[in-house]
């Protein structure tokens, strides 16, 4: 059975460009959360593409190399959910933050696309995933506890 992704006509108005980011959220990840992402993004098909700085780099194995760059550089990675560019920035916190712009979900089949993406996170990490606002992440406009219960709308933040 295949988890449920609410339809384009219930999801189209959190996508609507405001000149703000939508953020996605790998809740309470910790370090076992992190590196399964790390793991799975790494076999995705398309690759993913890791850059330190904006020039592109091979992606270090563990989760606490990437960390260690913060050091001296900005570790990032980005990958395409169809036609959806998702951006990791690999800020340090026990929660994994992706960011979309919402522009790129303009059809239904991108929302498709990144629907699979958070049920594909939600189960790689065995971890709760939330869509929000940029910078907002108690503001949740959707939410999937776990993957095989698919993505559900917050009904109380719909505009």
């Amino acid at each position: 059975m295949t988890a449920p992704i609410p339809a384009w006509t219930d999801v189209a108005w959190i996508f609507e460009p405001d000149g703000s980011l939508r953020d996605l959220y790998v809740l309470d990840a910790g370090p076992e959360g992190w590196q399964a992402v790390l793991d799975g993004l790494r076999a995705l098909d398309p690759p993913s593409v890791f850059e330190i700085d904006g020039e592109p780099a091979a992606l270090p194995a563990r989760i606490e190399d990437v960390f260690a760059i913060w050091g001296n550089a900005s570790p990032s990675l980005r990958w395409n959910a169809g036609e959806v560019q998702v951006n990791l920035h690999f800020f340090r916190s026990d929660d994994i933050e992706f960011d979309i712009d919402p522009a790129d979900v303009c059809e239904p089949e991108d929302w498709q696309a990144l629907g699979r993406f958070m049920l594909w996170l939600a189960e790689t990490a065995e971890r709760p995933v939330i869509l929000t606002p940029e910078n907002t992440p108690d503001d949740i406009q959707l939410f999937c506890r776990k993957a095989q219960d698919g993505i559900e709308v917050n009904s109380a933040a719909e505009g």
